[in-house]
């Protein structure tokens, strides 16, 4: 790698820590004001699945564990964009093909991967529950397959192929450096 290949993956590298930095702060704050300004209630879950037959009362418990469903899916986007900042600081400071890059490449795929699968569970779960008060025979079970669902999972799990071929790219490399 030429030092100007270098400088333009630094470069670069700090725009892009930058960016999953201000995710990190932004992540939370946005669903915090989500809370405060009222559009994560009861009346919100009825308006996005206005499709399906509700029963009158949407109980606590339900809403609850639709609130429990859906952190599992942000706190996996919170785990990736954190990731994905150590992965530019590490390529910031100029280090490129270790084994420490490729780990890190290796849990930002997993968890893209993870958040693919966990989106088709969690809007499965969700219409489950939020129907299951209903009489028998109005009660829904749905699995969704959605292309942002389907990029994920194939986003994921190519940057886990190429997290395994770092990994042994940085073992290959660290064993030339042994010789030199």
């Amino acid at each position: 790698m030429t030092n100007r290949d270098l400088n333009h993956i630094i470069s670069l590298a700090r725009l892009l820590h930058l960016a999953s930095t201000i995710g990190l702060i932004f992540l939370p704050v946005a669903i915090g004001l989500t809370f405060v300004i009222g559009e994560a209630g009861i009346d919100d879950l009825r308006e996005t699945y206005a499709e399906l037959t509700l029963p009158e009362v949407i109980g606590t418990g339900s809403y609850l564990s639709i609130l429990v469903i859906q952190s599992v899916g942000l706190l996996l986007t919170f785990y990736a964009l954190w990731q994905m900042r150590g992965l530019f600081a590490y390529y910031k400071s100029g280090e490129t093909l270790t084994a420490r890059c490729a780990g890190q490449i290796l849990r930002i795929g997993k968890a893209l991967v993870a958040i693919g699968v966990i989106g088709i569970l969690s809007n499965t779960l969700i219409v489950l529950i939020l129907t299951w008060g209903n009489p028998a025979g109005q009660r829904v079970l749905s699995v969704s397959f959605t292309d942002g669902h389907v990029g994920f999972i194939l986003a994921g799990g190519l940057i886990v192929v190429i997290g395994w071929v770092m990994r042994e790219a940085a073992l290959v490399a660290e064993e030339n450096r042994g010789f030199i």
